[in-house]
């Protein structure tokens, strides 16, 4: 009996150890603060949202009207509708093709869209009008880049050259991640393109066009100012690369609610039972960058069995079941993880603001889900207090 009690003695002083290495200095509290942007009854609830502040210090959110060439622009902190801009497909003004997530605006004078149908960019404004186009065919080394229409981050400008995301590059056939270049950099004086010597990081699972596969060369990225970081969804290391030097360091991190990151694969040919399985296997999600705070949100999808009566193709774009975020130092270190209640939140459309984090309520399992507004609550990073 002696021995017993020393053994269960020893299990507890280890496992309450273990959770005290758990708890993090940081976490996020969510509060009952709200933000309401009512959508007109020919819109919808977007599947990805942008911000930026224009010269003046004011504050946009915008978006696309599902897969329209149609571009709905708020202001962030009154909540209303400032601009409507549908672009043209046809004509002299038109945006060959329409466009589909590959859009940044700097402010309402200078948006940059590029075309669905070929690497062209387009600079335009609120009066849908084009001022000017821009080619991005061909790299001065020869490199012919894909044309931006991932939702995996916004166009960044940087010395007066515009930094665009690139998805792999099925050319190379077999050798893909190897020779895909991760970013291509349009100077917008010269219209000169290079495609940047940062390839996509190795990674498992079958990698060639139409293979359910290819959701490991999935990523989303922020920029800090200086570097770009990269959130791959089925990689637990960050990728930091310096787009001037082309420096690239790999973070190591992992979050507590996943345990082993394994490539997503699937044996099966059912659309149907794929997207069931991209909503239930662990990712990563999105990542931002809080420059007030100067700590970085990255969201995490944990491993969840859904219920067998919920549309999985609508719940994966609204946010799945369950997510956690984990909270980064500027030296990525993780200093909080935070776990969100299931079916309640969309982390896929989140923003940062004056240094607070708002995260929509627009999960279609959401009771309070609805069609006419995009609705955001406030979450605050606050000291842990839990000893």
């Amino acid at each position: 009996m002696k021995n017993f009690w020393i053994y269960a003695l020893a299990v507890v002083s280890f496992c309450s150890c273990g959770n005290k290495g758990q708890n993090y200095p940081y976490t996020l509290q969510t509060v009952d603060t709200f933000f309401n942007y009512h959508l007109a009854s020919d819109v919808k609830v977007p599947l990805m949202i942008r911000s930026c502040i224009d010269g003046d210090g004011k504050e946009y959110l915008y978006f696309q009207n599902s897969i329209l060439a149609d571009l709905l622009i708020y202001d962030i902190h009154n909540e209303a509708l400032v601009k409507r801009v549908k672009f043209e497909v046809e004509g002299p003004d038109a945006i060959e093709g329409g466009f589909l997530d590959g859009f940044t605006m700097t402010d309402c004078n200078h948006i940059y869209i590029s075309s669905l149908a070929k690497p062209e960019l387009y600079v335009t404004d609120t009066t849908g009008c084009i001022k000017r186009k821009m080619s991005y065919a061909e790299a001065v080394d020869g490199y012919k880049p894909e044309c931006c229409f991932l939702d995996n981050g916004a166009f960044q400008f940087i010395d007066g050259k515009l930094y665009l995301p690139q998805g792999v590059n099925f050319r190379f056939g077999k050798e893909v991640m190897e020779k895909s270049a991760l970013l291509c950099r349009l100077d917008t004086l010269s219209g000169e393109v290079e495609a940047l010597p940062v390839k996509f990081p190795p990674v498992g699972g079958i990698i060639r066009r139409g293979s359910p596969g290819n959701a490991n060369t999935y990523y989303q990225f922020c920029y800090n100012g200086q570097e770009f970081v990269y959130s791959f969804e089925y990689m637990d290391d960050l990728m930091v690369v310096n787009p001037l030097t082309h420096q690239v360091e790999y973070k190591a991190l992992r979050s507590r609610y996943i345990g082993e990151m394994k490539p997503f694969s699937s044996e099966s040919t059912n659309d149907a039972v794929v997207q069931r399985e991209l909503c239930e296997h662990p990712s990563y999600g999105k990542i931002i960058y809080d420059s007030c705070n100067r700590v970085y949100y990255r969201v995490v999808y944990v491993p969840q069995e859904i219920d067998k009566d919920v549309d999985a193709l609508s719940l994966f774009r609204t946010g799945r079941k369950q997510f956690s975020i984990m909270i980064l130092d500027e030296d990525f270190n993780v200093i909080g993880e935070h776990l969100f209640p299931s079916y309640t939140y969309n982390p896929q459309l989140s923003f940062v603001s004056k240094g607070k984090l708002y995260i929509s309520l627009n999960n279609i399992m959401n009771p309070d889900y609805s069609d006419d507004v995009i609705r955001f609550q406030m979450v605050e990073l606050t000291k842990n207090t839990q000893e």
